[in-house]
């Protein structure tokens, strides 16, 4: 089972509220692996909304939270596409922002503003540095080398990501829209590649308002059963997986994907990492408030 990474966020009210309303009910669970936040903190904002009669608890094997109705399959859609963003984490991209938003084909997407330091990872982490300095060299050309060295040598990588799921192969239809963010398609298992390969294209130079039935070729992929984000390689003819790992990974990927250059965001001012860090930095204050354990100890240490 993974290992989820929580209590490592501060939760925004507006940000929650804004989530619960627009989702069609979300499991408390799933809140938890969005956020990221403090379980105990998130059940107190629970109850304190659900008291003010701001939004209404509902179960099926495990708490929703919903405002005026709900749906199960958007409820179940939420909860896999959390899980990528729990991977995000994982690797080293952070969320800034989380929305839920609706898509054209009726379904709930998450739309994500997420965040890295490539300059802070490089210096900190031999791992991170040698990884980058192999993808690097890996890159063909100069103009390459230079689009990803702005990933590593700068405080601060943004950008948006889009997150849609597809749970039922012969149900649900799946298509690009805009090629505004980065987006990742969250699927259980292998089971379902085939079909979307049938409908993967460049579509870098199409119209894609009346797009109904093509991929972008560029399409993240996550196999929720074996905790994998990858994307699509082909070679003679074949499409092959493959896996991202890392953030630096995720650059790599960026620099030999570019469809959606015009949404990331670089800088070099550590302030605006600062900023943009702000909910993250909130909760190890939080952290060190309220360290009980260790506010216990120091009532203990005999007074000089």
């Amino acid at each position: 089972m993974t290992t989820l990474i929580v209590n490592n966020r501060a939760i925004d009210s507006d940000e929650l509220i804004d989530i619960i309303i627009n989702s069609n009910g979300i499991y408390k669970s799933t809140l938890i692996k969005l956020l990221q936040c403090n379980r105990i903190s998130l059940e107190a904002r629970l109850k304190n909304l659900t008291r003010n009669k701001i939004i209404s608890k509902g179960k099926v094997n495990k708490p929703f939270y919903y405002v005026s109705n709900y749906d199960l399959k958007h409820i179940k859609d939420l909860d896999l596409q959390s899980m990528v963003v729990q991977y995000l984490v994982t690797i080293g991209l952070y969320t800034n922002k989380i929305q839920v938003i609706d898509s054209p084909y009726k379904n709930k997407q998450l739309y994500l503003s997420v965040f890295a330091s490539g300059k802070h990872n490089y210096k900190n982490d031999e791992t991170i540095k040698k990884l980058a300095n192999k993808r690097f060299n890996q890159l063909a050309s100069e103009e390459g080398r230079k689009y990803f060295s702005q990933f590593i040598i700068n405080e601060l990588t943004k950008f948006p990501i889009r997150i849609s799921s597809l749970s039922d192969k012969l149900q649900e239809r799946y298509y690009t829209t805009s090629l505004e963010t980065v987006d990742i398609l969250a699927i259980p298992n292998k089971e379902f590649i085939p079909a979307i390969q049938s409908n993967l294209a460049d579509v870098s130079f199409r119209n894609l308002e009346n797009n109904s039935t093509l991929i972008r070729n560029d399409i993240l992929i996550f196999l929720n059963d074996s905790n994998e984000l990858c994307y699509f390689v082909k070679e003679k003819n074949q499409y092959t997986l493959q896996a991202i790992n890392s953030v630096i990974d995720f650059f790599y990927y960026l620099t030999l994907h570019k469809s959606s250059k015009d949404a990331i965001y670089i800088s070099n001012d550590k302030s605006d990492y600062d900023n943009t860090d702000n909910l993250y930095f909130q909760s190890y204050l939080n952290k060190e408030k309220y360290n009980t354990v260790q506010l216990k100890k120091d009532k203990q240490k005999p007074q000089s």
